[in-house]
């Protein structure tokens, strides 16, 4: 994106620089050639530029595809937890009816309500079995849950390890040729203009009148 949209500008000040290029050299040949040099160089690195920023928009697609993934991966999480919550509910039931079931067998018994109690057998044994499956349930979603994750992982590593090697590897690349474009536009200014001076930076500091230390720059002749 950002990368894209700089060689963009920059080819398109490069066009620019072109074009005023050839409106002076009507009147000034002399001026117009640095001017021509400039262009030169500003669409060529705009090109590589660019070219960068689709090598990276490929790059960098396993970390998007990753990212957007981040939502599903979440709402897995979320059905386990769901999962467990369920389990624990079903296990608290059948566990209270079987509580029950305990504490009144014996009486009903003696009372003989036989019909009751077996309605309360049938209900706990119903219960239990619900919170075996909540149970069961709860397990297999925590086994895909846990091999998915394992699977993301691996992928993660693989992809991403290749793709930070691409991205290092193209912008390396970039900055190389684009270092030896603008070297190849001032050795352009020099055979052009042999007498011409190319001034270098040199770093000073001067205190301000509020005693701040303020760097400024200045040329070197």
């Amino acid at each position: 994106g950002l990368v894209r949209e700089r060689g963009d500008r920059g080819g398109a000040t490069g066009l620019e620089m072109g074009k005023l290029a050839k409106d002076v050299a009507w009147c000034d040949k002399e001026l117009s050639r640095p001017m021509e040099v400039l262009s030169s160089a500003l669409l060529r690195c705009g090109r590589r530029t660019k070219r960068l920023g689709l090598e990276l928009g490929a790059a960098i697609a396993p970390f998007s595809s990753q990212y957007r993934l981040c939502r599903y991966e979440q709402m897995a999480f979320g059905d386990r937890r769901t999962a467990l919550k369920k389990k624990m509910e079903a296990r608290t039931k059948a566990d209270g009816r079987a509580a029950k079931l305990m504490i009144n067998q014996t009486s009903m018994k003696h009372m003989g309500r036989y019909g009751t109690l077996e309605r309360m057998e049938t209900e706990a044994a119903m219960m239990d079995e619900f919170a075996t499956e909540a149970a069961r349930e709860a397990e297999e979603v925590a086994m895909r849950l846990q091999n998915e994750v394992a699977r993301i992982g691996a992928l993660r590593v693989n992809e991403w390890d290749s793709s930070m090697k691409v991205i290092a590897s193209g912008m390396k690349e970039a900055c190389a040729e684009n270092a030896a474009i603008w070297e190849s536009a001032l050795e352009a200014f020099k055979r052009e203009f042999p007498d011409l001076t190319v001034p270098m930076a040199q770093h000073a500091t001067i205190v301000d009148g509020t005693n701040n230390i303020t760097p400024t720059w200045h040329a070197v002749h």
